[in-house]
């Protein structure tokens, strides 16, 4: 198992329409919420108006529990619920919600297909043993243990961490292992049991671990350097059927940023137009010494530059439009559809004020 203890140092707040939020963990922790590409997500919001709209999350399961306050949950045309501190309730993230009260709150956000919940721990001074008050067939189990108020010491996995008011701890347990701790202390502790697995290919990039670089990857980068001029998919038939994922499409425009193949070219051009210019060779030396640079500028200089920035092995970031996963499917309609130039000129006008809501 993995112990995290997490602090307020690292969570991250922002502002919605309704008041503040501090995203707590979220898994991947590369994904992100605005990119609703993450299986799960604890976070603490506070509601500082009297009247709120949740943002719209119609992949998710929600929990609420109430730290402070009190709220009233209205579900557009599914329910309502009246909660009070550390009542809780559970609701589709697609539903229309609107709240109504000011409270301090604590979320928890699964992607549909796993399990969460909430429940309170109040530790004692003598120590309680804990494991997962919920069974499932999900391979990975994770529990989170967030300090309200008091403190306690969690024992797990052999190792001893206090818990502080604002701190949580989260305890990620290995496949078929079981989620097993002890607790002490006093106050009231709020404990999420998350079971899930990783949907890679679902809602995510594949995670491609990185390789040294071999000979086979400069040979691909010999491809990749000569097909990045302007017609080139509608010339070049392997483009049509291949799809070059979103790391190595970074890595590509990291390569070109500045035309620095370009601006390489262009000097070799330049240096054999001196040559010319200042010594008498003859008009066949003059073309061979030109197509010569145009040869080691496409199957040695580019392809070097390329290696540089590119993901090894580039071969597994190179994709048969055939096989791809849905998330790789819903990437690349986006970038056919997409109008880079459009985007850039309006990137310069956005509102920088988005609804970061929870």
């Amino acid at each position: 198992m993995r112990n995290t203890l997490l602090t307020e140092t690292q969570y991250r707040n922002s502002r919605w329409t309704g008041g503040t939020t501090t995203e707590l963990a979220i898994f991947p922790e590369t994904s992100s919420y605005m990119d609703r590409n993450f299986i799960w997500r604890l976070s603490s919001a506070v509601i500082d108006t009297e009247e709120s709209a949740f943002s719209k999350l119609p992949d998710y399961d929600r929990v609420l529990m109430v730290m402070e306050g009190e709220v009233v949950l209205n579900y557009e045309g599914q329910r309502v619920a009246r909660l009070k501190a550390l009542e809780q309730d559970r609701f589709d993230g697609g539903w229309v919600t609107r709240s109504y009260g000011k409270i301090k709150d604590f979320n928890l956000m699964v992607r549909k297909g796993n399990e969460g919940y909430l429940d309170l721990i109040f530790p004692e001074e003598r120590k309680s043993d804990y494991t997962s008050s919920q069974e499932s067939e999900k391979p990975k189990t994770t529990h989170a243990l967030y300090c309200c108020k008091g403190y306690a010491v969690v024992t797990a996995g052999g190792k001893d961490t206090m818990i502080k008011p604002g701190q949580m701890l989260v305890m990620d347990f290995e496949t078929g292992e079981k989620a097993g701790y002890s607790v002490m202390g006093e106050g009231t502790l709020i404990r999420a049991q998350i079971f899930y697995d990783d949907m890679e290919g679902e809602i995510g990039p594949e995670v491609i671990p990185r390789e040294p670089a071999t000979f086979e990857d400069f040979k691909k980068c010999i491809y990749l350097a000569n097909v990045q001029f302007r017609w080139a998919k509608y010339l070049i038939k392997s483009l049509k059927t291949t799809w070059f994922d979103e790391e190595l499409s970074r890595a590509i425009k990291k390569a070109e940023r500045f035309y620095l193949t370009s601006l390489v070219f262009m000097l070799g051009i330049v240096v054999i137009g001196v040559l010319i210019a200042t010594t008498e060779i003859s008009t066949a030396a003059c073309v061979a010494a030109i197509i010569g640079w145009i040869l080691v500028d496409c199957l040695l200089v580019s392809p070097l530059i390329y290696m540089a920035f590119v993901p090894k092995p580039v071969s597994r970031h190179i994709k048969d439009v055939d096989k791809l996963t849905p998330y790789e499917k819903k990437v690349r309609n986006e970038e056919l559809g997409r109008n880079e130039q459009l985007e850039r000129t309006l990137s310069k006008y956005k509102n920088s004020g988005r609804n970061l809501g929870e």
